[in-house]
């Protein structure tokens, strides 16, 4: 039974290297470094507000979509620019020819 134990307890001590190490590859100095992070998000998420967040989000959504209608806008405006410009070149084309 105690060398069952000593072998689970390499296991974790291996797993916890192993954990360490690939969290250093991202930039994270070890799991208490890691857990430290976790902290301060968890303390720094909890000063937000569920109804701001929500509020904010409406308005973000509120204001693309007056975006997608300006959008639309002036695309529509694009449109009848085009339109109203094209007879105007053929009228000037056409005075250039007969000079």
């Amino acid at each position: 039974m105690l060398e069952q134990m000593r072998r689970r307890t390499e296991d974790i001590i291996r797993y916890y290297g192993e954990l360490s190490r690939r969290v250093s590859t991202k930039g994270v100095d070890g799991i208490p470094q890691l857990l430290e992070l976790a902290k301060q998000l968890e303390t720094a998420v909890a000063d937000v507000g569920a109804e701001e967040i929500t509020w904010v989000g409406a308005e973000i959504k509120q204001l693309l979509d007056q975006l997608v209608r300006m959008d639309a806008q002036l695309e529509h405006l694009r449109e009848l620019k085009t339109l109203l410009t094209q007879p105007q070149e053929i009228e000037q084309g056409r005075r250039r020819s007969s000079l």
